[in-house]
């Protein structure tokens, strides 16, 4: 359900580009020091967001450095970390591990099973060290699972349980803002599960699974949904600009705006260009 949330790298410029990518190879570095290269394995844009959000509301001290590694063993890159790095880092494990979990429990995947098996020790770690976010993420799984079992087919109820879970993983610390990035990530949430029911429809009309869209009337291509999908990343964005954010506020705004979009309008124009032929 994860990988909507990256930037449209087009639309950077080369300094933007160049931080974005130290911030992903920063969150790729502390995973691999806090929970090794399975850990490592788990890495999404997604957290990626989402560090580069929390440093740029706390200006936190950062770390750099230069360094070669086996994704990019030729050329050394930089990278920069910071305790939301190691937070985000925290929450992937968790995050990587139940999503394995429902996998294994949903459609005894082998492989699931043996990842799972891998990250349960990681995943313990990831609890003890920020407790209130994960119990939350299993106590929404285990609701999301529940609705989607019973074929609920209102999306609101399934959005909203994911919009939940997303709520308080944006909150690393009660304080001022604490609300208003609840908000954020509730949206946030809303707009990627509705997005990922969405971009799977076609697929599961096909084979008779379960999604939540499918009882919607007169709603058949990607481009039916675009004016809901559109109202759910407003409310993620009017309660984004409410933060005073400079530090890399167009690199936000980029994956918000347009890069959340990237694999839908992909996929509408790859099924144009079919249609065509």
């Amino acid at each position: 359900m994860f990988g909507y949330v990256f930037a449209q790298k087009e639309a950077l410029n080369e300094q933007q580009l160049s931080r974005y990518k130290a911030c992903y190879c920063g969150l790729c570095r502390t995973l691999r020091k806090q929970h090794g290269m399975f850990g490592q394995a788990t890495l999404t844009y997604d957290m990626t967001f989402l560090v580069m959000l929390l440093d740029a509301l706390y200006e936190p001290e950062e770390s750099t450095g230069c360094e070669r590694c086996i994704v990019h063993p030729v050329h050394p890159h930089t990278y920069f970390t910071s305790v939301h790095a190691a937070y985000a880092a925290d929450l992937n494990i968790a995050l990587a591990y139940y999503n394995c979990a429902d996998d294994w429990r949903d459609d005894h995947k082998l492989s699931a099973l043996v990842e799972m098996l891998v990250l349960r020790r990681k995943r313990r770690r990831a609890e003890a060290r920020f407790p209130r976010q994960c119990k939350h993420i299993r106590r929404c799984l285990d609701t999301l699972r529940e609705i989607e079992s019973a074929k609920d087919l209102s999306p609101d109820a399934a959005a909203n349980c994911f919009g939940a879970l997303m709520a308080e993983l944006f909150v690393y610390r009660e304080d001022l803002w604490a609300d208003t990035l609840r908000r954020m990530g509730a949206a946030l949430g809303r707009f990627i599960y509705i997005m990922d029911a969405v971009m799977d429809l076609k697929e599961d009309r096909k084979k008779g699974h379960y999604n939540p869209m499918a009882a919607m009337q007169g709603m058949h291509s990607e481009n039916d949904f675009i004016p809901i999908l559109t109202e759910l990343i407003g409310e993620c964005t009017m309660e984004f600009e409410k933060l005073p954010l400079v530090q890399d506020v167009e690199i936000l705004r980029n994956i918000l705006y347009n890069g959340v979009w990237t694999r839908l309008y992909y996929k509408i124009y790859q099924q144009e260009k079919e249609a065509a032929r």
